[in-house]
């Protein structure tokens, strides 16, 4: 280009940032998600401006086709950010249009100070669609009136600076208010104690900052140097935040995982004896009762024989929805394997019935649901232990459940046990096994 020599002191960061990139799209091919695409987006942006920079000239004004790039890459990297981000109370569809509307009048102020348009009648009509626009969206597609005040606010501080031509300070106010947007909106949705947040949220502070002070930099040559390395700076620790986010995600999925069911959702075996053992403790400082209730579905081989194992799965999934909304918050329910559901009931008043409890079980089965759109009624046979009027131990609690249930499903004609069997059957080893594994 005429008038340009490329900069090669830039490609060092570009080199790094394209291998931070990199690195993130191999992530996400492990670990997709919608925001992971943002992500790499925005980044996407960010490199083509730190590849237009490369061919600013050492001295004197950018070429406009470079400095508008520049300019509205810095916009379109910001409001993707802010839209991965979000935290708005409304639907997808309506952050889109509000964030979509806003950019149109930052887009157009970026592209006209890019083209060297520095005159007020060109920046005015920007200024005057952006505060009506801001305000009616706000009001209309978010319902807030703090964001319609702070549209004011932002878009009246902008045409001050306009009104005294100080377009530069305008243009970059504009931008440092869409990544502080950003910066507040990440660290009020990433976890609290997140690596990865705290580098995310701390990269897109020192962003906007450098936007805010851009004005003033350019003015104090002596200090570009410093400037320029904190600005590169931020864009490998934003993408180093991405990174971890994403590797935080992961070991917290797979915590999620070593705990719970992955076709039901439900706490697995594991969770279940934990939270039996840790109930039982409860239950023995504060002299209450303990139920364990143990349900088997009865014909589930036959759904699976004649319907497919994708019928089983969805009946499965449907009970466990079903089941879960019948048992209070403070107990537990677990899926122990196959069509085998467990309830753990605490703090059962001493001298109070339990049968309400196999009831309200029976009843929550008796609702139907639908399969392959075909409305099903199910049954169970179930058992129930007492503690501490059947057992003292986890162990033996589960064996009386299992054993009850057992007996339940054997006689002909009964499809739910609302009365203690005697104790005939046995546990299944695997079962003790498990249970006693995971006590120790």
């Amino acid at each position: 280009m005429p008038g340009s020599a490329m900069n090669f002191a830039f490609l060092p960061d570009l080199l790094a940032l394209m291998i931070l990139i990199v690195i993130l799209m191999l992530l996400r091919k492990r670990h997709p998600q919608e925001r992971a695409d943002l992500w790499l987006l925005g980044l996407f942006f960010t490199l083509v401006e730190a590849a237009a920079h490369t061919f600013y000239a050492a001295n004197g004004p950018p070429q406009k086709i470079l400095h508008v790039i520049v300019m509205d890459c810095y916009l379109l990297t910001g409001m993707i950010f802010v839209w991965a981000s979000g935290v708005y109370p409304v639907s997808k569809a309506s952050r889109l249009l509000y964030l979509s509307l806003n950019s149109l009048p930052l887009l157009a102020l970026c592209t006209v100070y890019g083209l060297h348009l520095n005159r007020g009648i060109v920046f005015f009509p920007c200024m005057a669609a952006g505060m009506v626009i801001g305000v009616s969206t706000s009001l209309y597609l978010r319902r807030s009136w703090v964001a319609a005040v702070l549209h004011v606010c932002g878009w009246m501080a902008m045409g001050y600076l306009i009104h005294i031509s100080d377009y530069r300070s305008a243009v970059y106010w504009s931008l440092c208010c869409v990544y502080a947007t950003a910066a507040v909106n990440f660290q009020r949705r990433l976890p609290t104690g997140s690596t990865g947040r705290l580098a995310i949220v701390t990269g897109f502070t020192i962003w906007a900052l450098c936007l805010f002070l851009h004005p003033w930099i350019v003015q104090y040559r002596e200090y570009a140097d410093i400037a320029s390395h904190i600005w590169n700076m931020q864009k490998s620790l934003i993408s180093i935040g991405m990174i971890l986010v994403m590797l935080e995600e992961q070991v917290s999925s797979n915590e999620w995982l070593a705990l719970h069911d992955e076709l039901t959702g439900l706490p697995n075996r594991r969770l279940f004896a934990d939270r039996l053992m840790m109930a039982l403790d409860r239950a023995e400082r504060t002299h209450n009762r303990l139920a364990l209730i143990v349900l088997d579905l009865n014909g589930f081989k036959r759904i699976n024989d004649t319907m497919g194992h994708q019928a089983g799965d969805q009946v499965l999934r449907e009970v466990s929805a079903t089941l879960r909304r019948g048992v209070r918050a403070s107990d537990t329910l677990a899926r122990l394997g196959g069509d085998e559901f467990v309830i753990v009931a605490a703090d059962v008043e001493p001298g109070k019935s339990l049968d309400h409890l196999l009831e309200t079980v029976q009843r929550t089965l008796d609702r139907p649901i639908v399969v392959e759109g075909k409305p099903m009624v199910l049954s169970a046979s179930v058992g129930m232990a007492v503690y501490p009027e059947d057992a003292h131990d986890s162990i033996r609690l589960l064996r009386v459940a299992d054993q009850r249930m057992y007996a339940s499903k054997q006689r002909p004609g009964v499809q739910t046990a609302k009365a203690v069997a005697p104790l005939t059957a046995a546990v299944s080893d695997s079962q003790m096994a498990a249970v006693a594994s995971a006590q120790r």
